[in-house]
């Protein structure tokens, strides 16, 4: 049988989990942009820093910087995709779940997480249940109930 793409994706994936280059959390990952999105990073640091010669840092803390931010970006492409404009949820949700948005966008750019004390004005969990990757982001959501 021939070596097809699916192949080719599954062993870079492999190779750069495999080197410390991947979380097993993207490794793993069903969604196929994700892991795209998680491999060109890694590839423009490594290509930036040859280049450029930057100061020295492990690959293992250059892999989860590049993660976050491919998932930043992911979770902030599928908030526009789902909402036409930022405006629009705080319009239609309020500017609390407008804010809780922007929470967790900071969030994952930190690898940290929010929490939603329940009861609330925030839509935030409503609005991620929206969302292709909700399961994802849910892991940086804690609900906390009074």
């Amino acid at each position: 049988m021939a070596y097809s793409a699916s192949d080719f994706a599954t062993s870079i994936v492999n190779h750069f989990f495999d080197n410390g280059l991947l979380s097993a959390e993207a490794a793993d990952s069903d969604d196929l942009k994700y892991q795209a999105l998680a491999v060109i990073a890694v590839v423009n640091v490594i290509t930036d820093r040859l280049d450029e010669k930057l100061a020295p840092e492990t690959c293992a803390q250059m892999a989860k910087t590049l993660e976050r931010q491919s998932r930043s970006e992911l979770f902030m492409e599928e908030l526009l995709e789902a909402n036409e404009t930022l405006t629009d949820i705080a319009d239609s949700k309020g500017t609390r779940t407008l804010a809780d948005c922007m929470y967790l966008l900071s969030a994952i750019q930190k690898g940290q997480g929010i929490e939603v004390h329940y009861p609330t004005r925030s839509e935030i969990v409503n609005i991620i249940n929206q969302l292709p990757s909700a399961a994802l982001w849910l892991t940086y959501v804690s609900e906390v109930t009074k």
